[in-house]
């Protein structure tokens, strides 16, 4: 048997507008000269949000702080751009870029609970690791993301027996070197598999119609042998198999 593929369930909670400060704090700084671009292309239904978190450099007795970057929701593939501080001061103190924390949210409907998101980064390091890409000559690593919906039926008790997904993206993210950033950009796109998978393994079953979800064997989540199959609901009506309903 194997476990959940995400050890957990993600929630969303909807994200403030593009540019709010997390800061930890009160004020919220001013932005120095250096810089570097964050752009790409997001799939439709899909949003990003980037949240730089900072360091003090000096001796002041300042906190880490935190800028986030957002991104819209769009029902067609679209471009984002976010110009994110390598440092900056706070008053007295210095403040230096430590890593970019990527939230990437997808939606499969119009309900709040059909929204979930998967996690990336950009992790700000000394000296690349080996195989890391690097800047070409032209000031710019580009990186291609491949996110995968997992589809499941949720045990919630106001939606149970209906089709939920987990998100899951590979290869989300970079090592930045940081005396190399200021300048330079990060371009990341993202894409998405068109070949949807159970979130537990031999839960489902794959038959040239579609998938069909089966019982499991008492005290375990896999299917009984030989399977037996159950009905599941999906946009108010009563399926056996998934995506299309019906055989």
């Amino acid at each position: 048997m194997k476990f959940l593929k995400n050890s957990y369930i993600r929630a969303i909670l909807w994200p403030g507008l593009l540019g709010i400060s997390l800061s930890a704090c009160s004020a919220l700084g001013s932005f120095g000269g250096e810089t570097f671009t964050l752009e790409g292309e997001l799939p439709a239904n899909f949003s990003l949000k980037a949240q730089a978190q900072y360091s003090v450099a000096n001796e002041c007795n300042g906190r880490w702080q935190a800028k986030t970057f957002q991104s819209n929701f769009d029902s067609a593939p679209h471009q984002y751009r976010f110009k994110i501080p390598v440092s900056y001061r706070d008053g007295l103190c210095e403040m230096k870029l430590g890593k970019v924390g990527l939230f990437i949210y997808g939606r499969y409907g119009d309900k709040d609970w059909q929204q979930t998101y998967d996690n990336g980064g950009l992790v700000i390091v000394d000296k690349l690791p080996e195989g890391a890409p690097a800047f070409g000559e032209d000031g710019v690593v580009a990186k291609t993301a491949v996110c995968s919906w997992w589809f499941q039926l949720s045990k919630a008790k106001s939606r149970r027996d209906q089709i939920s997904k987990l998100l899951n993206c590979r290869g989300a993210g970079a090592y930045l070197v940081r005396d190399e950033l200021s300048g330079r950009k990060v371009m990341l796109f993202f894409l998405v598999n068109a070949e949807e998978e159970p979130s537990h393994d031999n839960t489902w079953v794959k038959f040239q119609a579609g998938w069909k979800p089966c019982l499991p064997k008492p005290g375990w989540s896999s299917c009984q042998t030989p399977p037996v199959f159950k009905k599941f609901k999906m946009d108010g009506r009563e399926c056996t198999v998934y995506p299309n309903c019906t055989e």
